[in-house]
C-alpha cells in the first residue's frame, strides 16, 4: 500500500483500544491514563535513537489525536464488550532511521506498555480477544516490513472503521475542508 495516496508525511500511526478494565480502570480511564505514557515512549524512542546520531538533536514529534470512539468488536467468534479505540498519528522530520531493528524497539517498548496496564500474552492460535489496552502499530512513513512480530503497515487496517472514522478525523484537522450545504442534496 503506498501510504502517500493517503497525504501523510513523516508519520508513524499507532491505534490505542480496550473494552475490559485495566489496573487502572475502565476501558475509557485506561486511554486516558495511556495517553501520555505513549507520547513519552515515543519521545524516548526517538530521542534514544537521536543521541545515536552524529547531530546530538532533540527528538521533536507532533501528536495528532482523534477523539476516543466507541465501537462493536470486529471479527470476534464470542460475545465481547464493545471497544473503545483512538489513533494517534505522529509527524516529525527527526524520526529514527526507519528499520526492522527501530521498529521492533519501538514495538517492544508498546508491549511493555500494555504488559503494565495487565495485558496477558494472547495465547498461539487465539485472536481478537477482549483487551485492556491494545496497541498497533499501523505504518511509519512509508517503511515496509514482514516477519513473525510485525508487519508494517498493517495489513488489514483500511478495512477496520474504528481506525479509519479515527484517521479521518485527525486528518480533517489538518486540511482546509468545509462543509457544503445545500437542500437539494439531501442525505438521509
Amino acid at each position: 500500500m503506498e501510504l502517500s495516496n493517503l497525504n501523510i508525511k513523516n508519520g508513524l500511526c499507532i491505534s490505542l483500544g480496550a473494552n475490559i478494565d485495566s489496573k487502572f480502570g475502565s476501558p475509557f480511564e485506561s486511554l486516558l491514563i495511556c495517553k501520555p505514557k505513549i507520547e513519552e515512549i515515543i519521545n524516548e524512542w526517538g530521542d534514544l535513537s537521536n543521541k545515536k546520531k552524529e547531530e546530538k538533536r532533540k527528538f521533536h514529534a507532533n501528536f495528532l489525536w482523534s477523539s476516543i470512539y466507541e465501537t462493536l468488536p470486529h471479527g470476534v467468534e464470542n460475545e465481547q464488550p464493545n471497544y473503545f479505540n483512538t489513533l494517534l498519528l505522529i509527524q516529525s522530520n527527526s524520526f529514527p532511521k526507519p528499520s526492522n531493528k527501530n521498529a521492533k524497539l519501538l514495538l517492544k517498548e508498546l508491549k511493555k506498555l500494555e504488559g503494565f496496564f495487565g495485558r496477558e500474552k494472547t495465547p498461539k492460535g487465539k485472536k481478537w480477544l477482549s483487551r485492556c489496552l491494545d496497541l498497533d502499530i499501523l505504518w511509519w512513513e512509508n517503511f515496509h516490513m514482514f516477519d513473525e512480530e510485525l508487519t508494517l503497515p498493517h495489513p488489514r487496517f483500511m478495512n477496520r472503521n474504528f481506525v479509519i472514522t479515527p484517521l479521518s478525523e485527525v486528518l480533517s484537522r489538518s486540511q482546509k475542508i468545509k462543509k457544503f450545504d445545500d437542500p437539494k442534496w439531501s442525505i438521509k
